[in-house]
């Protein structure tokens, strides 16, 4: 009490210097400190109880001199005093309303100040602030009316708010502001539009806590604000003449009130729409991406709402303005990377996957990035099902969409072996992506150091260890189909082809180092010849090989020969690599060349290290039980045996004992890598030869035929002189077990391999075969069954017994080495011709209709194997004959037949003239099978093209017409007339002529219309075949965009 007595008595001795000034500023600011320290320390007490005493302080303190006083200082000391004494007084108002008014301009000024957190009277001024805040003092600047007052103090709080200020300042202003609106009794637009007027992304002339302070005051506000932020947004978006000169952007407010009270949007929402099916293109632009960017916002959900508009939004994915649905594709990407398993994910994507088949290829290009951008974000975010359809796109008629698409892929792949190795993806969900990848081999637009390129340096992440790495590529070749793993093997083809030449050409480098002669550099620039043809530019690399040629630092070439070497590990074969680019610097000529040379040069795709860690993984999954993928692993370790058998140095120890496993998968698979790389390891395993001598003979005696086929090629690898002497010694052996009959399949195997690999050790003896299979095998009868429903399945043993010596006796026609040095085909040719026109190789055999039908098959395929080499030698009618094969009763006949005949035709074994076989009873295969067929003929007509357009030659013989695919004509008409055509001069009935009028309308059709006909039956189905680029323009509307 008698503290308090004391301030009193203070702040009347202060009042009464106050009512004549000092003459200085230092004596007035002095007297105001004393002042503000005394009331700061004064209890909170109505205004009836104050005393006498601090009456003349508080007239002394509101006179015009000081609430009006030019000095800064002064002015803040007085609002600071002032400020106290509507704490003490409160809630009653100390002074008359105009001194209030005059009060209230007084402290609304100071806050201009807060925007200097450096300054001493920063403090002050906060105290200030937070006065007002706590004491809701503001009010009574709605009860005096001081709108325009009201206005400059919220403008100057949404200026000054800084991201330096602490949260009490920020929530103070708050706290006057929401305090204002909530006791307002309606929100003055003036007031309304300075608190918009913050709104905005990008502002420099707000900062983010200003924006903030508006958006917290907006979400406090919401049910008093809505009536005015609904006017303005409908005026704003009907382009209302009152707010003509508002530069506030609507757009922007719409944005910011979605993120703090959406619920105001409410009555917006039909005007938005409008604005996203306007016609004009600039509006609509900016509504699409509006409400793009409001459904991206982290953390927001679409409510019941906003569905309406989030519907129409992605029907601008239709629209007929490509610039409008690549904003909509941006925007959608933003969305679902914001939250990857939103609600609506399922409805983005399938939209998504409409508009792979748009028909502007920048917007398919930007699907694509949308939906991997997603995938490679949150891997199991987007359906594998979805990612297969973006694969499709690999097939786009578009070279932009179907390269970005490959690297997009790729790295999908790229981060699926990142996440496996954590085990947060399901094992085996994406190894189906390089296989596609791999298809791209056959495209026209794609070459193989372009797929090779995306192998070797896109697919696996930089520090993915070999282990990994081999796992991977076990796990993808799993999943393989024939394709793609031809089209591997023709990578790999081509690579040890390059790698051969290169090797060849450093060794003729060298020996013209040691002495040049104009036969050398001839022989180089061959060299320089063929390995150009591994190169998307011929003759441009032939070029570039001869600028190679003339450099001289001897890094450049000890890299190179450094890459050739097997031995080179993963990591020193990349370092070289990036050496070799360095020495060069990228503004080199032969930068980029170099860069592919030493891609395909090198042992990046698979390495020594790869094959060690995969023979390692045969072990585990045989113990683990796991036969699918022991079985992957030895397909693999073939294809590289095949391919690249130095890789398979050291590797001699392991492949005996995969010999000596009980598992017969193992077993068959170790022989097929010995047959195909037993000459690289054959050192490695001359300690052992003898052992795995009699294993191999033991195979060839009494294995399955699949073994004997491996085991006779591995005795042959094995051995320096191919296998001459153990084959000899094996022969023998073989011809005495005729008689024996017994393990006749792998016997009569083994033989026909001798023929092929040995003839010199099979023309000993060849005599006995022949008279064997012929006497003892072909010319047996079997009692044939009276079964009306004979299936395909259902043949005897006798007839796989005669399909096994007809085998042999065909092979003995194929050898390795030498083949048209054999002599007496015309006997196997007859024994063949017997069997197509009978189904054995006599007429007066019995056998049942399935063992029939077999035969003819089986003979029918000989004709095609023959075809190769003794093409001029097959006789007209046999040509024929062979023809008719789709005429078997049974249909499996017709469908394997003619898959051969494309196969073969394909791999440029076959010749031409035997597609006329598709034209056979076309009538007699059901309508998908006959599609199928149609389609395999298209595919070989187009092949042809293609080839003619290159200058190419299809057949090996280099038959300069074979390039023509017109060129089955003739021999298609002639098998018809001379097998179908009934006589012309004895026959009237021009129905009977109907089917061969519909072979030749099909084929001329086929040629004729051969590009539109592959398109027709199927685009895309074949080998690198591209599909529609997509779907009519959409018509902007209610349907717009809709596939026409």
């Amino acid at each position: 009490m008698e503290e308090e007595k004391k301030l009193e008595e203070k702040l009347k001795e202060v009042g009464s210097k106050l009512e004549t000034l000092p003459s200085t500023k230092d004596g007035v600011i002095k007297l105001l400190k004393q002042a503000a320290a005394c009331l700061s320390e004064m209890d909170q007490s109505p205004l009836v109880s104050v005393s006498e005493s601090t009456q003349p302080f508080l007239d002394a303190i509101v006179k015009p001199d000081l609430l009006k006083h030019q000095d800064r200082d002064v002015k803040l000391l007085v609002a600071t005093c002032i400020c106290e004494i509507t704490r003490i007084t409160a809630p009653e108002a100390p002074y008359s309303d105009e001194v209030l008014k005059d009060i209230f301009h007084l402290i609304v000024g100071t806050f201009s100040g807060l925007s200097d957190t450096g300054s001493p009277s920063f403090g002050r001024r906060v105290v200030i602030l937070e006065t007002l805040a706590k004491y809701r003092s503001c009010v009574v600047m709605l009860d005096l009316e001081c709108n325009d007052l009201v206005n400059k103090m919220c403008s100057t709080f949404f200026t000054v708010a800084s991201d330096d200020h602490q949260e009490s300042v920020l929530s103070s202003m708050q706290t006057i502001v929401v305090v204002l609106i909530e006791e307002s009794e309606d929100v003055r637009e003036d007031l309304l539009l300075i608190i918009l007027s913050v709104l905005g992304r990008n502002r420099n002339d707000i900062s983010m806590a200003g924006r903030k302070l508006a958006l917290n005051v907006i979400e406090h506000c919401a049910g008093k604000l809505e009536a005015g932020i609904k006017q303005f947004l409908i005026s704003s978006m009907s382009e209302d003449s009152r707010l003509e000169n508002c530069k506030i952007d609507y757009h922007e407010v719409i944005y910011d009130i979605y993120r703090c009270a959406p619920q105001i949007l409410s009555g917006a929402i039909p005007y938005l729409t409008g604005e996203l099916l306007t016609d004009q293109l600039d509006t609509r632009l900016k509504a699409v991406g509006l409400v793009g960017d409001l459904f991206a916002l982290p953390g927001s959900a679409i409510t019941e709402t906003f569905q309406s508009i989030f519907s129409e939004f992605l029907k601008r994915l239709t629209d007929r303005v490509v610039a409008v649905r690549m904003c909509v594709l941006e925007r959608v990407k933003s969305c679902l990377l914001s939250n990857p398993f939103r609600a609506e994910a399922a409805q983005i994507i399938s939209a998504l996957c409409d508009r792979l088949l748009d028909y502007d290829e920048n917007v398919r290009k930007q699907v694509v990035d949308v939906l991997c951008d997603v995938a490679c974000h949150t891997l199991n975010s987007v359906p594998v099902e979805t990612i297969k359809l973006v694969a499709e796109r690999l097939r786009d008629k578009s070279q932009l969409v179907k390269r970005y698409t490959m690297e997009r892929l790729a790295e999908i792949f790229r981060v699926y072996c990142v996440k496996s190795s954590d085990g947060s993806v399901n094992p085996g969900e994406f190894d189906w992506i390089p296989g596609r990848i791999l298809r791209c081999l056959y495209d026209k637009d794609f070459r193989s150091d372009t797929i090779e390129f995306v192998l070797c340096g896109s697919l696996f992440p930089t520090e993915c260890a070999a282990e990994d790495r081999s796992k991977h590529w076990v796990s993808v070749f799993s999943v393989l189909d024939k394709v793609e793993v031809k089209a591997l093997e023709k990578i790999l083809e081509q690579k040890q082809r390059l790698q051969q030449e290169i090797l060849r050409y450093l060794s003729l480098r060298q020996m013209r180092q040691d002495g040049d002669t104009p036969e050398i550099q001839k022989k180089i620039l061959f060299c320089f010849r063929i390995m150009s043809r591994s190169f998307a530019e011929p003759a441009k690399t032939e070029e570039n090989f001869q600028i190679l040629d003339q450099l001289k630092d001897v890094n450049i070439w000890k890299i190179l020969t450094n890459l050739l070497d097997p031995n080179t590990s993963f990591h020193q074969a990349c370092t070289g690599r990036d050496d070799l680019l360095k020495i060069l610097g990228e503004k080199h000529r032969l930068h980029d060349f170099l860069s592919s040379l030493s891609m395909k040069c090198s042992y990046l795709l698979v390495n020594k290290e790869h094959v060690k860690e995969i023979i390692l993984d045969v072990n585990k999954h045989n113990s683990a039980g796991n036969m699918n993928f022991t079985k992957s692993c030895l397909d693999l370790l073939v294809i590289l045996a095949r391919f690249s058998p130095l890789l398979l140095g050291g590797s001699g120890e392991e492949l005996i004992n995969f010999l000596k496993d009980d598992n017969e998968i193992i077993k068959e698979g170790a022989l097929h890598v010995l047959a195909k790389a037993g000459g690289t390891i054959r050192e490695q395993l001359a300690e052992s030869s003898s052992s795995i001598d009699l294993m191999l003979e033991r195979l060839c005696l009494e294995g399955s035929r699949r073994q004997a086929k491996y085991a006779v090629h591995a005795l042959a690898a094995i051995t320096k002189d191919d296998g001459l002497k153990s084959l000899s010694v094996l022969y023998k052996r073989l011809v005495d077990m005729l008689e024996e009959k017994t393990h006749l399949p792998a016997v009569l195997q083994s033989l026909g391999c001798i023929a092929q690999t040995a003839m010199p050790v099979f023309e000993t003896r060849e005599n006995e075969i022949e008279e064997f299979i012929k006497s003892k095998i072909l010319e047996r009868s079997s009692k044939p069954e009276d079964n009306t429903k004979a299936c395909w399945d259902d043949r005897s043993e006798l007839c796989l017994l005669k399909v096994y010596g007809l085998k042999t006796l065909v092979k003995s026609y194929l050898p390795v080495k030498d083949v048209q040095l054999r002599r007496g085909i015309d006997g196997l040719l007859e024994i063949l011709r017997n069997i197509l026109l009978f189904g054995e190789i006599s007429k007066d055999i019995e056998s049942s209709s399935v063992d029939k039908a077999h035969l003819r098959f089986a003979s029918a395929k000989a004709v095609l194997r023959l075809s190769k080499h003794w093409d001029q030698k097959i006789p007209v009618d046999l040509f024929h004959l062979t023809l008719r094969t789709p005429e078997i009763a049974f249909p499996q006949a017709r469908k394997l037949f003619l898959i051969k005949v494309h196969q073969y035709i394909k791999d440029r074994v076959l010749d031409t003239k035997y597609a006329c076989a598709f034209l056979f009873n076309t009538t007699g295969s059901k309508s998908l099978d006959f599609e199928e067929e149609k389609q395999n003929l298209a595919d070989i007509i187009q092949m042809h093209q293609q080839a003619r357009t290159r200058q190419v030659s299809v057949q090996s013989d280099a038959n300069p017409w074979a390039v023509y695919p017109e060129y089955i004509i003739p021999y298609l008409v002639h098998a018809l007339a001379h097998q179908s055509c009934p006589n012309v001069n004895e026959c009237k009935d021009v129905k009977a002529f109907e089917p061969i009028y519909r072979q030749l309308y099909l084929i001329v059709s086929m040629l004729v219309h051969k590009d539109e006909g592959v398109k027709l039956q199927g685009e895309g189905k074949g080998e690198g075949e591209g599909e529609g680029e997509g779907e009519g323009e959409g018509q902007r509307g209610e349907g717009e965009g809709e596939r026409q």
